[in-house]
């Protein structure tokens, strides 16, 4: 944890659930002005392909984002989840899934347990993400809308069954060069404990893994092909008079990891389901991570921040 990005929270870490005997860790961040008595919820999923990274990562951290969260003295949830490959698509959700009941049915007695006189405010809960961790914010919100009032996903991976993710190509995710597959991921997946789970790692140490599995289009192959596992096709089987939260969405014009087109695509499938004022996309100059420079102020970005605000504080 790096003390001074994270020196305005105080951080306590709990298991939300256990698999295989394996703790599952969530990170509670509580701003250190926060007040006593009912607090908004800000959950946060980080990214990584799937198959990397770790909550409190800190070169994954915006300052926007956490501007925002000590901006609205927000409870700020930041959780751990089973990476791929070792895990598959419905295993990931089932972890977010899980997540959320713990965050509806243990924030309160944990932040009582830890002395403080904090209460959870479940009338006005956030998802936020970041590229994987944005197609999980968004997943979030479609499983639990009853519960989510928002979701600001940045970057996110959406289409997971489109070329990019399951066609071989000619792909260079910040200009890493093609990796040998059966040198690194098919090694890897001959090698693999089938009975181990991996909740967190250095993001770089696993990103060969998923590299590989994207030029040579094995994202549906390792996930799996479930329909719920696929944003895209849950919002197809909705009728759109069902109850959704506010979706922010933001990303790179020239992301070379995640494609913009296709954050533009799954806004307008949004839109057109659940109508106009229900997103808000943004589409702005930068590779992946283009918001880790991002001033605060910057009028594109509070204009939809402050949707975000209507729709989960009022």
């Amino acid at each position: 944890m790096d003390a001074e990005i994270y020196s305005p929270f105080t951080v306590t870490t709990t298991p939300y659930k256990t698999v295989n005997s394996q703790p599952i860790p969530l990170y509670v961040l509580l701003p250190k002005t926060l007040p006593s008595g009912p607090a908004p919820i800000i959950i946060h999923i980080h990214g990584g392909f799937l198959f990397a990274g770790n909550a409190l990562y800190p070169d994954w951290s915006t300052s926007w984002s956490r501007r925002y969260n000590l901006e609205h003295n927000a409870i700020r949830i930041s959780a751990n989840y089973r990476l791929a490959p070792e895990a598959t698509g419905l295993e990931i959700l089932s972890d977010i899934r899980d997540l959320l009941t713990w965050v509806e049915n243990d924030l309160a007695g944990c932040l009582k347990s830890i002395g403080s006189d904090t209460t959870p405010d479940l009338e006005r809960v956030l998802v936020y993400g970041e590229s994987a961790g944005g197609y999980l914010a968004i997943q979030a919100g479609l499983m639990r809308s009853d519960l989510v009032k928002a979701v600001v996903a940045c970057y996110p991976m959406t289409y997971l069954d489109s070329p990019w993710y399951a066609e071989i190509g000619d792909k260079h995710p910040f200009g890493i060069p093609t990796i040998n597959r059966e040198e690194t991921l098919d090694k890897y997946l001959a090698t693999m404990d089938r009975g181990k789970i991996v909740t967190e790692s250095d993001p770089y140490a696993r990103m060969p893994l998923a590299v590989a599995a994207l030029q040579n289009g094995l994202f549906p192959e390792i996930l799996g092909k479930e329909d719920e596992i696929y944003p895209a096709r849950v919002l197809e089987k909705m009728s759109g008079k069902e109850k959704v939260p506010f979706l922010f969405t933001m990303h790179g014009t020239e992301d070379s990891a995640v494609p913009a087109e296709e954050t533009r695509r799954f806004a307008q499938a949004w839109e057109e389901k659940f109508g106009k004022g229900r997103v808000v996309a943004k589409f702005e100059k930068g590779e992946h991570g283009f918001d880790g420079e991002v001033e605060y102020e910057a009028p594109w970005l509070q204009e939809g921040l402050k949707a975000v605000t209507k729709a989960w504080i009022g």
